[in-house]
């Protein structure tokens, strides 16, 4: 194998963990764990969801969003109610309480996230997007097919 392709690869790897493991340091200077910061951050931004999408879109482990969501409710953090169509998918949805626990994260998250949009500008942002949305399809299939 190709040393400069090895290295791309891992140098790749790397900076996507160190970026959670930033992403981890953050949640603890606010006192949440990563996970919990994840689901109450989705909620925050993207509104009321099921655990399902949360799993879905996180691939996080369907027990693990199920632990979560329920220290979370028991904290009055989240609650959730069941559609008229479907009465065994919860629909997770953020508490006042909730809001005012996460907001000072996301507000923190949000000046993050506009400094490096600054910094990098829109055209980068989207070139970024676009390649590691390529890179996840290309890892996805490649081990679809082992």
């Amino acid at each position: 194998m190709d040393k400069t392709y090895t290295h791309s690869m891992i140098d790749i790897n790397m900076s996507v963990n160190q970026i959670r493991g930033s992403l981890v340091r953050l949640a603890k200077k606010y006192d949440i764990n990563y996970h919990e910061m994840v689901l109450m951050y989705h909620l925050y931004r993207n509104g009321d969801c099921t655990q399902k999408q949360i799993c879905d879109y996180y691939l996080l482990p369907k027990q693990t969003v199920n632990n979560i969501v329920m220290a979370m409710k028991d904290a009055g953090n989240v609650d959730w109610y069941f559609t008229a169509t479907n009465k065994k998918e919860k629909v997770l949805t953020i508490t006042e309480k909730g809001l005012d626990y996460i907001s000072n994260l996301v507000l923190s998250m949000n000046s993050t996230e506009e400094t490096i949009e600054n910094i990098l500008g829109a055209e980068k942002i989207t070139a970024l997007v676009d390649l590691l949305s390529e890179y996840n399809s290309i890892i996805k299939a490649s081990i679809a097919s082992l």
